[in-house]
């Protein structure tokens, strides 16, 4: 039996634990499976096959070193590392350990700041394999001279049905961190346009604090949107699907992204996508196909108002992006498939 850890910072509600937590603990077939997380955050439960490092900041230096003490002293046959600070780790371990085969995962299309960008250079150069959620994510964040480690890994959570047919209402739904990179001002002032025709446009925002609440909230008030956006905060995964029932529109206007999995997730319910054209997302989201694509005109905005007004238009629109996932391969499956072979090269 050969043992798997997905090395991850921190236990959290964004697409790169989700994702983790979607492949679960334990054998499959030849494999054992684990996620590490280098420190525990408040009220995060652990389940089998877990470890939840010490109870502090990720930002104190300890968690790594208590991180790195119990990797080397029980390696396991295959360490996969997602995100920075979990990529500091891997330099260590291969220094100490340079046999032990190593996998970095990248999740964006870009490097959030130097020491992101730095800590994923060194490790993506010391690793055996670059794993990335998408083919954008190779491509730009991977040295041409190290593109023959790389592969894409699906991340496609759940094998969804086709959903039912309903007619559209102005109801947008978000969920993901509140940061700056997913240019939610910039959704607010879609939602404050579509309100000057529709008084009854609502958007629920959903995701815990990233930095930039303050300014949204600030934001809302100025726009006069106080009684027509609702922030939710954090919510499990399933309530977040509960949530986006009542929606007819997932607004996400971001400036960076990878594969975008909440856009993702969206689609396959019906949602038709009102996005910005970033990251895996242009390649996915095909404008008055099966999404509407943000620019720096006021033409999304039309658009989302005609589909308001051609009920028939919009239901095409949702069939088609739910269709768009309905043959991929699922995250879990292809993270086994790859880890399998990179293991028994």
């Amino acid at each position: 039996m050969k043992r798997v850890v997905h090395l991850i910072p921190y236990h959290a509600i964004g697409g790169v634990e989700i994702a983790a937590r979607s492949l679960p603990t334990g054998c499959h077939g030849g494999l054992e499976f684990e996620r590490n997380y280098l420190v525990s955050a408040p009220d995060s439960s652990i389940e089998a096959g877990e470890y939840h490092g010490p109870p502090i900041s990720v930002n104190n230096p300890r968690a790594y070193w208590h991180t790195l003490w119990r990797l080397h002293r029980d390696p396991p046959d295959l360490l996969v590392v997602s995100l920075w600070r979990s990529a500091l780790v891997l330099i260590c371990l291969k220094i100490l350990r340079p046999r032990m085969t190593m996998v970095v995962f990248l999740h964006l299309a870009h490097s959030v700041h130097f020491v992101d960008k730095a800590a994923n250079w060194v490790a993506m150069f010391l690793s055996d394999a670059i794993w990335a959620d998408s083919s954008v994510s190779l491509q730009r964040r991977v040295p041409r001279w190290l593109q023959k480690k790389g592969r894409v890994v699906s991340f496609l959570l759940d094998r969804r049905s086709l959903p039912g047919q309903r007619d559209p209402t102005p109801e947008f739904i978000f969920w993901g961190r509140l940061n700056a990179q997913k240019g939610l001002d910039r959704a607010l002032d879609l939602v404050a346009a579509v309100k000057r025709h529709r008084q009854d446009v609502r958007f629920t925002i959903i995701g815990p604090h990233g930095g930039v609440e303050d300014q949204l909230l600030a934001q809302v008030a100025e726009l006069g949107l106080r009684d027509h956006v609702v922030f939710k905060g954090s919510m499990r995964h399933d309530d977040i699907a509960g949530a986006a029932n009542h929606a007819s529109f997932y607004l996400q206007t971001s400036l960076h992204e990878g594969m975008a999995m909440s856009v993702v997730e969206a689609m396959q319910i019906g949602l038709v996508p009102v996005v910005t054209p970033v990251g895996e997302i242009a390649n996915y989201c095909h404008d008055q196909k099966n999404a509407v694509l943000v620019h720096e005109d006021d033409a999304a905005v039309t658009a989302v108002l005609d589909l308001l007004w051609d009920p028939d238009r919009y239901k095409q629109m949702s069939c088609a992006a739910a269709k768009s996932w309905q043959a991929k391969p699922l995250y879990r499956d292809d993270f086994l498939e790859a880890a399998k072979e990179l293991i028994k090269r």
